[in-house]
């Protein structure tokens, strides 16, 4: 009979011990763990970002209209109002080592910014550091800035 009641005290705290991790989600079990939030691609987890910005983004107030365009809106209040989102046009560059890749291609970088600046003003280059070296990540970010043209670091 002690036996029993022994086995029986040792699975009533084995059971209030699992309550416990999952009710509180310690070690990433139960509900509220970062486990089960982050789940998915990096892939996924890119588009999640850019859906969160795109909602930021249509949230935004209105911009103010002159008093032409606001009595023209008071006659057409019944048509629902259309948000254009503008969207980035992104052009990856590689910094491996002391080279630049772009395109499937190693560039110098005379010829790299030559390529950039022939895109226009309404593309953003997206860096990726490849094992760079510092010279040559500093060297391209300051020709960017030189040159104005956009320019962000890929996540990873």
């Amino acid at each position: 009979m002690k036996k029993f009641l022994a086995v029986v005290l040792i699975l009533a705290v084995i059971a209030a011990a699992v309550w416990l991790l999952f009710h509180f989600g310690l070690f990433g079990l139960g509900k509220g763990s970062s486990g089960s939030t982050d789940s998915g691609t990096a892939s996924s987890a890119v588009s999640a970002e850019s859906a969160a910005e795109s909602a930021a983004e249509t949230s935004a107030p209105p911009a103010p209209e002159s008093s032409e365009e606001s009595s023209e809106a008071a006659e057409s209040s019944d048509e629902p109002a259309e948000t254009v989102i503008e969207e980035k046009t992104y052009v990856d560059v590689t910094v491996s080592e002391n080279s630049y890749l772009y395109q499937n291609s190693t560039m110098e970088l005379d010829a790299l910014l030559t390529e950039l600046e022939k895109l226009g003003d309404d593309v953003t280059v997206r860096i990726t550091d490849e094992k760079a070296s510092l010279k040559a990540y500093e060297d391209l970010t300051k020709a960017l800035d030189e040159k104005k043209i956009a320019h962000e670091d890929a996540q990873e």
